[in-house]
Order: structure tokens, then sequence, then C-alpha cells
């Protein structure tokens, strides 16, 4: 520890530390290189650009639909669509595992036909309507990772 004086009559916590670690620690930054840590402007851009680039892996991700007005987003574990739909329509929506379609709407489209980013479980499909807006959320099918051994024939 240091004295009061800064004498050194025992090694200091740092240099304990060093010992335990096996190596030096880096030197405490310089008084011009703390103020250039003092311009915290720059992290803001830097989190933003990490997040967009790990957020459609991790997060929510929109796919967008090239010739429908529908919106599709995936989390983790479902499947969101959102449609505008008047509230004059009585739609009728059929999911399979690969493509939603929605029959009923009125002007002019015969069916709507919505495809999904992933494969679902079409069972676990719901669908809620409010304000115009047609949602439906369905729970993604689960991929097996597990081999299935398969026999050979020889002929």
């Amino acid at each position: 520890m240091m004295t009061n004086n800064g004498n050194n009559n025992k090694p200091s916590q740092w240099h304990e530390i060093e010992n335990l670690l096996g190596s030096k620690l880096p030197a405490l930054p310089t008084s011009k290189q703390m103020e250039l840590l003092k311009d915290t402007s720059w992290i803001e851009g830097y989190v933003q650009n990490i997040l967009n680039k790990t957020m459609p892996q991790n997060g929510m991700q929109k796919v967008t639909q090239s010739n429908s007005k529908a919106e599709v987003f995936e989390t983790h574990y479902h499947v969101i669509v959102k449609t505008p739909i008047s509230y004059e329509v009585n739609p009728a929506v059929k999911v399979r595992p690969d493509l939603i379609k929605i029959e009923g709407q009125l002007d002019n489209k015969k069916n709507q036909l919505i495809r999904l980013p992933c494969l679902v479980v079409p069972s676990t499909a719901k669908a809620t309507y409010k304000e115009g807006i047609l949602q439906i959320k369905i729970r993604k099918k689960k991929l097996n990772k597990t081999y299935r051994e398969v026999s050979i024939r020889y002929i």
C-alpha cells in the first residue's frame, strides 16, 4: 500500500492484481484521451448499427409483400400478418404451412394470397379484426434437427 507521503512500503493492490492475472494491466488513459471519451455522441450511432444488424435474426422481422398491402412480421415463435380489410367484408381466412388465403374481398379481388416467410402450424392460427385491420397470428413450425436413419435397399 502507498503511504501518505507516496513511498511504496508494500506492493500496491494494482501489482497484486497483475501478479494474479499473470500479465500487466493497461495504463490508465491520459487526460487527452479522457477528453475524447467525454464525447459520447458516436455511441448512439454505433448501437443503432449493431441493433439493425442483429434484430432481423433475434427480434421482430418485417417481411415485405410486393403484391399485397399485408405486413408480415416474424418473432421467435410466431408469424404475424396484418392486412387492411373493409368492415363491410366478412372474409374467410385459410392457412396452410406456407401460405394464407383470405377469401371474400370486395375490391374485385377473388382471393388475397400471402406467402409466409417460414413454415407454420395451421391449427394454431388465431385471427382478430380491429379498426379495419385483420391480424393473423400463427405459431412457427419447429424444425426437427434430429436425423432419421434411412434404410438402403440394395438391388
